[in-house]
């Protein structure tokens, strides 16, 4: 959506410019009136009430419009640039943990992808790149564990035994 503009005498070459406008203006009107649109996004964020952090955008919701308005900080060099695979798996990860059931399953995925999944992935982002079915992959982790432990608890099980 964004593209660096041609140096001139007046520009800094580190200046972006929209490639499409019309697309811009266009994802500013979408939900409008919705909780989470681009334009309250920006809005919050201009009011100080959501922090300039990835760790701030990946909790909010709707996540797709904040993955969104995360890239363009990125691209504009607002935030410091992460892979995007990885900020959506980290989007993604909040609303799985909602949908699940029981306090101590939700206490387990975390600590599951916090200290296995997320760290596999920043390492792979830092060697090379994520591929969207490494991404993919990862989400499945989550969601295979989050059935076992489901699968566990109808036969009266813990992870534990």
């Amino acid at each position: 959506m964004f593209s660096r503009g041609a140096p001139t005498g007046r520009r800094p070459v580190s200046a972006w410019a929209m490639d499409k406008p019309r697309s811009g203006l266009a994802w500013l009107e979408m939900r409008r009136g919705r909780p989470g649109n681009a334009s309250q996004l920006l809005r919050r964020l201009g009011l100080g009430e959501i922090l300039l952090t990835h760790d701030a955008f990946h909790e909010l919701q709707p996540w797709r419009a904040a993955a969104h308005l995360e890239e363009l900080l990125m691209t504009c060099g607002v935030l410091p640039a992460v892979d995007k695979y990885l900020c959506s798996f980290q989007h993604w990860l909040p609303g799985h943990l909602a949908g699940i059931g029981g306090p101590e399953h939700v206490k387990t995925i975390r600590l599951f992808s916090t200290w296995r999944v997320i760290p596999r992935l920043r390492a792979r982002a830092e060697r090379s790149h994520i591929t969207p079915s490494i991404r993919r992959f990862a989400a499945e982790q989550i969601k295979y564990a989050t059935a076992f432990l489901q699968w566990l608890g109808e036969r009266n099980s813990t992870l534990a035994s």
